[in-house]
């Protein structure tokens, strides 16, 4: 459902931007005589792509070290090359280069975290640009010279089949290029009507809100900008993201100390919906229900009340509030005023690595484990 509905004095007229998919070698090509040199961790350091697939079904993994999605799928990866040994070669894949992937290998063996054994490709750019993609993980599964499958995630059992049969059911991962927006340079007013000359300055205040942007794709996200010092002027643009995040901004007056676990949705309305969907099933979702929204406000005039009630005028089927409630929480507590060793924060050493559920600190000061804005009490 696309919807646009504005809220103030100010009448927008909507550009579409439409969507092209990133797409070159596709499901069904053959693949060219790719020479990859420099492949670590592999018996064959330099490795024919298309004379490799003959032997056995090859998995490209795209992957970064950012990627907890990535990180998460590297041990059943690991165990499925072991598995099919003889008929399935993974190769992994990054932009990043050597030195600091290896570090981050070394940072994660530090603190027990896992690191994949399969096939190493740093600094990539050919793969890239033959299989261009926008989000990972990715994975481009190849056999026989021809790409059989390019998906987002993999099971054991679309193995199994691959390596079988030469077929998989796993869904096709659609990727699709998006239009460069900088929110902190460029209202969205500006973007929709590709007009970066528009004057502001006559504009006490406005806003508007509105459904999934198709232009700029699923990685939503919000900005604060200051428009005018001397008038006291400020912009908040929010792109593609869902209607509680919305609330959870305008509630928490942007601080991070409002959370998914803080928030209880009695509403079992599909906006609410997407919390616990990953991948393709995410965008499928949020092309549907992801809400955007763009307010200017001037001296004397909250923006997250603005805000807030922004949202309760365009969704006037929910409602939103602040209810104070008592919780249990962790308590950082001296025991040994005088310790024989005091702390050090070494900083050479990486203040924190993330693991998906799990984030681990390593020389890091107290304050770094407080997520409360120092205006709120703990």
């Amino acid at each position: 459902m696309k919807y646009i509905k504005i809220l103030g004095l100010l009448f927008i007229s909507l550009l579409s931007h439409a969507q092209n998919r990133l797409v070159n070698i596709d499901v069904g090509d053959e693949i060219p005589h790719i020479i990859l040199n420099n492949v670590y961790d592999s018996k064959e350091h330099t490795v024919n792509l298309r004379n490799l697939s003959n032997d056995r079904l090859v998995i490209i993994d795209f992957w970064a070290t950012w990627c907890g999605a990535c990180l998460k799928a590297m041990p059943m990866m690991d165990s499925l090359a072991m598995q099919y040994m003889d008929k399935l070669k993974v190769i992994t894949v990054t932009k990043e280069a050597k030195s600091p992937v290896l570090e981050f290998f070394k940072k994660r063996n530090k603190v027990g975290l896992y690191v994949h054994q399969t096939a190493k490709l740093y600094a990539d750019t050919l793969l890239y640009k033959l299989f261009p993609h926008y989000l990972i993980p990715h994975y481009v599964w190849i056999k026989n010279g021809k790409v059989i499958a390019i998906t987002e995630k993999v099971t054991r059992e679309a193995v199994e089949s691959a390596v079988n049969q030469g077929t998989i059911n796993l869904r096709k991962k659609a990727d699709k290029t998006v239009m460069q927006f900088d929110r902190y340079k460029k209202s969205l007013l500006q973007f929709l009507h590709n007009d970066e000359q528009l004057d502001f300055k006559n504009v006490n205040s406005y806003s508007f809100v509105m459904g999934y942007v198709d232009a700029l794709g699923p990685s939503g996200g919000y900005s604060n900008v200051t428009l005018d010092s001397s008038l006291h002027k400020k912009r908040f643009t929010g792109v593609n993201m869902s209607l509680e995040r919305f609330y959870r901004v305008a509630y928490g007056n942007s601080r991070t100390f409002i959370n998914e676990a803080a928030v209880d949705i009695t509403s079992d309305d599909a906006y609410f919906k997407g919390s616990n969907l990953v991948g393709m099933e995410y965008e499928d979702w949020l092309e549907k229900y992801g809400v955007s929204y763009e307010v200017v406000v001037g001296v004397g005039h909250d923006l997250f009340k603005k805000m807030a009630l922004d949202l309760q005028d365009a969704f006037p089927q929910f409602e939103a509030s602040l209810v104070r409630t008592r919780d249990s929480c962790l308590v950082l507590e001296f025991i040994d005023e005088n310790p024989e060793t005091q702390g050090k924060v070494n900083q050479e050493i990486d203040q924190s690595a993330v693991d998906n559920d799990c984030k681990v600190f390593v020389d890091r000061d107290v304050v770094s484990f407080v997520s409360v804005p120092k205006n709120q009490t703990a």
